[in-house]
C-alpha cells in the first residue's frame, strides 16, 4: 500500500469518527518547509520550499483542543564548506516529506469562533507525536510549535503557525559521518520545520453546542 494513500486514509477517517461530536473544525494550511541537520546546524528558513496540508481540530473547550494534521512539503540542502566542515561525501539533496500527527493545542486566552469579540484572538502552543514518510522510510516525529489565530467572522478562524519536527532519523540529508563517534538520539537526528498560514471552519450546529462551551 502506498504511503501517501495510508496518510490520506487516516486523515479522512478520523473526522468521520468524531463528526457527530459537534465541536470540530476542518481547514487547510499552506506555507514553507525547511531542513536542519548536518548541512544546516541552525539557520532558520534555510532553502525554503512550498508545503500544503490539512487540519482537523476537536475543541474540548475555549482553551484546549486536540488536532490531527497532515502535511506534504519538500526539504533540500547543499553543503557549504565555508560554514561547516564535514568529512566524506556531501552531495546536495532534495526530499519530499509527508507527515501525519496528533497534537494538543493549548490556548493562552479563551477563544471560540462564535464571533464573540472578547474571545476572537489567542496565541497558542502545540506539541504531540506523529509519523513522516521521507526518503522511502516511515519515521517518528515529535512536533512542537507556536501559533496565533483570529476569528474574523462566525465559525471561521485564520492564523499563523510555526512548527519544528524532531525526527528519529539521521538520513534526511543522506549524509553519513563515518569519523565522529555516535551521538545520542536527541542530538544526532535531523529536524525539519514548517511555517504557514491556515484557515479553519467550525462544522458544528450551534443549537447542538453544549451550554458549557457557549
Amino acid at each position: 500500500m502506498r504511503p501517501v494513500f495510508v496518510f490520506v486514509t487516516l486523515f479522512i477517517a478520523v473526522p468521520f469518527i468524531l463528526l457527530s461530536q459537534e465541536r470540530n473544525d476542518i481547514g487547510i494550511i499552506a506555507g514553507t518547509t525547511y531542513y536542519m541537520g548536518d548541512y544546516n546546524p541552525g539557520s532558520q528558513f534555510y532553502k525554503p520550499s512550498p508545503a500544503v496540508g490539512a487540519i482537523f481540530r476537536r475543541n474540548l473547550n475555549d482553551l484546549y483542543s486536540l488536532r490531527v494534521t497532515t502535511m506534504m512539503g519538500w526539504v533540500k540542502g547543499e553543503h557549504d564548506p565555508n560554514r561547516n566542515f564535514l568529512p566524506g561525501d556531501t552531495p546536495p539533496f532534495s526530499q519530499r516529506v509527508i507527515e501525519l500527527d496528533g497534537v494538543a493545542e493549548i490556548g493562552f486566552i479563551h477563544f471560540n469562533t462564535l464571533h464573540d469579540k472578547r474571545r476572537s484572538f489567542t496565541p497558542y502552543a502545540v506539541f504531540g507525536a506523529g509519523i513522516a514518510y521521507i526518503n522511502q522510510k516511515i519515521i517518528m516525529t515529535l512536533p512542537v510549535g507556536l501559533g496565533m489565530k483570529y476569528s474574523p467572522i462566525n465559525r471561521w478562524a485564520l492564523g499563523l503557525e510555526w512548527r519544528f519536527y524532531k525526527t528519529s532519523y539521521d538520513g534526511i540529508d543522506g549524509y553519513i559521518n563515518t569519523t565522529s563517534p555516535p551521538r545520542s538520539l536527541i542530538h544526532n537526528n535531523d529536524w525539519f520545520s514548517m511555517a504557514g498560514f491556515f484557515a479553519t471552519y467550525r462544522i458544528f450546529k450551534q443549537s447542538a453546542l453544549c451550554p458549557a462551551y457557549r
